[in-house]
């Protein structure tokens, strides 16, 4: 992982499709290449085991099927699951009000130039047809956000999915949906484009679909998260006597606020819309690392705003054991916040700072940097974003705004608490 990287070559080594398993058999040959190209060869080796008894174990269900229904009956069952699919995304798309509606958002920067860039989006609702078109988006760039039109697509589904829950998960989904992409924008970038942090450009596609989405149905969009996997990375040496030497490396994801909606309010401290794995309890990573959490709280005041506050984001704070260590950092969302809908306000923006020399420093770009140098003691500190708010705050309730204040959720106006944070 290079935030730093301006071509694909400098991100890790390009394999082509090949075949890690033949005929059953491992071919120790790729797996090798493989170990040989990471820090972390027996973590590597782990993941990858796990993901082939997952294909295997997928192998003998699948055949089972067969077995105890037919082919015939499992491809028509099969069939059947994507024409539903198709008939139940017509329908919610025809349920829509006919119109453009129109949204654009920002990341950041590139992690390489400190310059935004643009995630631009013209949707059209045609009867029961939907045009995505991101023509407007900014052209591709020299760092890692760069994404290509086939992951754009996937980001595309992964939105769809959370508007229209009820439809079954197949390519059915994207039957009536027309993409325009075109060529060398930031999210159809071409080889040799670096692209390891796609997923935060893939979020903040996710961020301008569901707010395009509240400009025809606000009633079925939720307000943007947090936009931002905020991928941390902590390594160094062990130094005790019994594992001199070895290389130890903490890379998590942390997570942050998702957007009220109408039935409530956002999710506090949850995942990435584009995960379905869950956030590794504190105690895990201090087992495993030389890292102390002297700080793992949910963040005050940094839910956006409205009739259904966007959920709270979180705050870690991670002292370094051993005795050196160098940090990178590689999130969005430090200058452009999560944007609230239907009237909600915007939730405070990622804060991510470090110790050194006994003082307090954050990062030129704010969500990006890379060679942090840490010494024994040391702390670095990680304040996520929030949800956006969903509805005219005056229509809150007062009740809830007791509650609220009750649980240590609120600290003034979020709107000065964003700008707060972002300075700090």
């Amino acid at each position: 992982y290079n935030p730093a990287a301006t071509e694909c070559w400098q991100e890790a080594v390009q394999i082509p499709p090949v075949r890690i398993v033949r005929g059953g058999a491992l071919d120790e040959d790729v797996l090798a290449i493989l170990k040989a190209n990471t820090r972390l060869p027996d973590s590597l080796w782990g993941d990858l085991n796990g993901q082939l008894s997952a294909l295997d174990l997928g192998e003998r269900r699948l055949n089972d099927l067969l077995d105890q229904y037919g082919d015939a009956v499992v491809l028509q069952s099969m069939g059947e699951l994507r024409t539903r699919a198709v008939k139940l995304m017509r329908s919610h798309i025809a349920a829509l009000p006919d119109g453009r509606y129109s949204f654009s958002d920002m990341l950041d920067n590139d992690g390489v130039k400190d310059e935004a860039l643009t995630i631009a989006l013209d949707m059209t609702v045609a009867g029961d047809r939907l045009t995505l078109d991101f023509s407007r988006t900014s052209p591709q760039c020299a760092g890692p956000v760069n994404i290509s039109r086939a992951t754009a697509i996937a980001a595309c589904y992964v939105a769809l999915k959370h508007l229209f829950p009820d439809v079954p998960a197949n390519a059915g989904v994207l039957d009536a949906v027309d993409f325009v992409l075109p060529d060398g924008l930031v999210i159809s970038a071409a080889r040799p484009r670096p692209v390891g942090g796609y997923t935060e450009t893939i979020l903040r596609m996710i961020d301008v679909i569901f707010s395009a989405t509240a400009l025809a149905a606000p009633e079925r969009a939720m307000a943007q998260a947090y936009g931002t996997i905020n991928a941390l990375s902590i390594a160094g040496h062990r130094t005790d006597a019994a594992r001199k030497g070895q290389r130890w490396v903490m890379f998590s994801f942390f997570g942050g606020g998702h957007g009220g909606h109408s039935d409530g309010d956002g999710m506090s401290h949850g995942n990435a819309p584009i995960s379905t794995a869950t956030i590794p309890p504190l105690e895990i990573l201090e087992a495993a690392y030389p890292v102390r959490f002297t700080q793992w709280a949910l963040r005050p005041g940094s839910g956006g705003d409205g009739q259904h506050r966007g959920g709270l984001g979180a705050i870690y704070e991670i002292e370094l054991l051993e005795q050196d260590a160098e940090v990178f950092i590689f999130g969005e969302r430090g200058k452009a916040a999560p944007q609230g809908i239907a009237g909600g306000g915007e939730a405070a923006m990622n804060v991510f700072s470090y110790e050194n020399a006994g003082e307090w420093k954050t990062p030129p770009m704010r969500s990006k940097m890379i060679g942090i140098k840490l010494k024994q003691g040391e702390r670095v500190r990680l304040e996520t974003p929030g949800g956006g708010g969903y509805g005219a705050p005056a229509a809150r309730s007062a009740a809830l705004r007791q509650s609220d204040e009750a649980m240590g959720y609120t600290v003034g106006d979020t709107g000065a608490a964003a700008t707060k944070g972002a300075t700090a």
